[in-house]
């Protein structure tokens, strides 16, 4: 006796070229959707140690701690706000010399360079050289 199975039903194959437009539009959407980033240049002086132009005040110089905060190198234990450092520039065309720490990062410093040009400074140095 012989039975009569029904037939296994066919998988249905997912079509490829539906899933390519669908990633197509995606990445389209998220292309059009995502913002650049607005380059910036930073004007920035590497001091030599050597003489530079002469002025009628000294430069302030700022020291930073390794987690990117500014102190004076005479008072260390000060750490600056942005209102201090603001005060100290106040009262003239003052350039600032800027010694990182060597555990700071590159980003760490470039961030203060370009706060303390925001807070009015005139000329922002970096001391590359080593502390003396």
């Amino acid at each position: 006796m012989q039975l009569d199975r029904p037939a296994e039903p066919s998988r249905k194959l997912i079509g490829l070229t539906p899933l390519i437009d669908v990633v197509f539009i995606l990445l389209l959407f998220f292309m059009l959707t995502s913002s650049f980033i607005q380059w910036q240049s930073l004007d920035l002086t590497m001091s030599t140690g050597e003489g530079s132009e002469v002025s009628g005040e000294p430069p302030l110089m700022l020291s930073m701690t390794p987690d990117g905060r500014l102190f004076l190198p005479d008072e260390p234990l000060v750490l600056l706000d942005d209102n201090r450092v603001r005060d100290l520039l106040a009262g003239g065309n003052k350039s600032v010399i800027l010694t990182p720490n060597p555990a700071s990062s590159i980003q760490q410093v470039v961030w203060l360079l370009d706060q303390i040009g925001r807070l009015g400074a005139a000329g922002v140095s970096v001391n590359t050289g080593a502390a003396e």
